[in-house]
């Protein structure tokens, strides 16, 4: 009896045992087809054999690669696309659609083609008139090579297009940012839409709520977009008290109704108001943006105003997240053509307008087609000719990156690292530690900001240059999450950001070859094996 119970038992044994390594060789292979970095791979596999049952379900909570989904869906056409994007896409709406439809070119025809001959065109015919057109535009302008490809690969890959802009404000802390966040709601007379990854009901998230309440009685149409994880603690009251005003406000990735996205978060930041002012960067709602809150004795970060054409190319991705939130209410061709296109047929070429600010936008997400932003911050690098600065409050780059990083340091440039000195999340942190001791060596330098948190996202390359924005310099902000950031061809942003820069260095801890060797064998130990898995994170 006790002898059948247990060859019972070691055949169920033998059989799961089985099933386990089925299991761990059948997910291994979807890692090895998924067409990801082989570091990342390595990663995936490396957590389904240690941890085979946690693992599978991280993997289908965190894993899947969405991106190739929509490259595939994109080659495909009529019904056959609408079913496979219905079952494997992450969102259904896509910002590029917007760039590259007819209404949105950047100044809404193409010059010596008339509509009805552009329409009867090839995609390729198009491409080929439109790029031919960029190319004049840019040598009409002036603007250098360098500048030029990165100009050609934002609208390659995801349709943006270089916009002309009347002013900007940039702001490196939160009272001034949100006095006139604040203050442009106030006068606002038709719209406002504001999105943020972040949204609390503390002392700012009420006295936000307070004026939306106001305008909306006075009859301005109001969106507010939310981030499924960032608000999921906004009070149900809060909630209400906009619904009841008939304010409209929509989850990006409702966690209530998407478990298996949880890890894909939206960490856009942006307010526009009547369709002519924009605020973006890194700021969210919450009151810590203003005084740091109870963990940080102060928070830096940069936010900037802009007035111009940037605005509707802001205005176009967020009405992609609204309608990828559930927003069905709203005509999709009418918004943009009424609101993100005002008047864009009357508008002349950029290479005919007189120039102040000109800017283009960059934004990726895990589905887009290209990590756009990941490239973006690659290409600076790449062409940079004397000096890189990056303020990013997480390092967390891959391979590529470090090694362009040390490639440029190598031939001369100067490259200078500021990241926080005291972190909110401990991991990335310990991360980035690991990659301090081969950048040293090549003459990079890397500062760690002491004062309280900082939280900037920024780029400056020769101060001719600069981008600004939610994307910090990490694997999951170029992989995971949306993001969202402004690109300044114009020296005189760029040399307010390196003059704010200096201002933070006075603020800095400098990391060098003695503070090194103060790093323990165990916080190494440490450090390295949180990096194995920095791929995934």
């Amino acid at each position: 009896m006790m002898f059948d119970l247990f060859g019972l038992i070691l055949n169920y044994t033998v059989f799961f045992e089985r099933m386990h390594y089925l299991l761990v060789i059948i997910f291994i292979i979807v890692i090895l087809l998924s067409d990801r970095s082989p570091n990342n791979m390595l990663a995936w596999i490396f957590t389904i054999y240690v941890f085979p049952v946690g693992g599978i379900i991280l993997y289908f909570l965190f894993g899947i690669n969405w991106r190739k989904n929509r490259i595939v869906s994109n080659k495909m056409k009529g019904e056959e696309k609408k079913i496979f994007s219905r079952l494997f896409n992450f969102l259904q709406r896509d910002t590029s659609e917007i760039f590259r439809s007819k209404d949105f070119f950047y100044y809404n025809k193409v010059v010596g083609t008339k509509n009805e001959n552009f329409e009867k065109m090839t995609l390729q015919e198009r491409e080929k008139k439109i790029n031919k057109q960029i190319d004049v535009m840019l040598q009409n302008i002036n603007m250098n090579e360098r500048e030029q490809e990165i100009v050609k690969m934002l609208y390659k890959s995801e349709g943006t297009f270089l916009t002309n802009n009347t002013s900007y404000r940039l702001f490196y802390n939160g009272k001034d940012a949100f006095d006139s966040i604040l203050e442009d709601i106030k006068g606002a007379k038709h719209s406002i839409y504001m999105e943020y990854f972040i949204w609390k009901s503390d002392e700012l998230g009420e006295k936000i709520k307070n004026l939306l309440l106001k305008k909306a009685k006075e009859g301005v149409k109001i969106k507010l977009l939310f981030d499924g994880v960032g608000a999921f603690n906004l009070s149900r009251k809060y909630k209400k008290e906009l619904k009841m005003a008939g304010i409209e406000a929509r989850f990006f990735l409702d966690v209530k109704f998407s478990i298996t996205k949880l890890n894909y978060r939206n960490h856009r930041k942006m307010t526009i108001v009547d369709n002519e002012i924009l605020h973006t960067g890194g700021m969210n709602v919450g009151q810590e943006y203003i005084d740091g809150g109870k963990r940080f004795s102060s928070w830096r970060d940069t936010n900037a105003r802009f007035i111009g054409e940037i605005t509707a190319q802001y205005l176009a991705i967020f009405v992609t997240d609204w309608l990828n939130s559930g927003g069905k209410n709203d005509d999709f061709s009418r918004i943009i053509k009424s609101e993100a296109v005002k008047e864009i047929k009357e508008q002349e070429p950029i290479d005919k307008q007189k120039l102040k600010y000109v800017m283009q936008v960059s934004s990726s997400g895990p589905d887009t087609e290209w990590t756009t932003l990941k490239y973006l911050y690659s290409k600076m690098i790449s062409v940079a000719k004397k000096e890189i600065i990056i303020q990013s409050p997480y390092f967390v780059p891959d391979t590529s990156l470090v090694s362009q990083l040390k490639i440029m340091a190598l031939s001369g440039v100067k490259i200078k690292i500021m990241m926080t000195g005291v972190p909110d999340k401990k991991i990335p942190y310990w991360i980035a530690e690991t990659y301090f001791e081969e950048l040293i060596d090549v003459g990079v330098k890397i500062y760690r900001y002491k004062a309280g948190f900082l939280h900037c996202k920024n780029i400056i390359v020769d101060e001719k240059m600069s981008t600004m924005g939610t994307c910090n310099f990490d694997m999951r902000s170029f992989e995971i999450n949306y993001e969202v950031n402004s690109v300044f061809f114009n020296e005189e942003i760029s040399r307010d950001l390196k003059k704010q820069f200096l201002c933070d260095l006075e603020l800095c801890e400098k990391f060098d070859e003695a503070r090194l060797k103060k790093v323990g064998f165990f916080k190494r130990l440490r450090n390295s094996g949180f990096k194995l898995i920095s791929p995934i994170m």
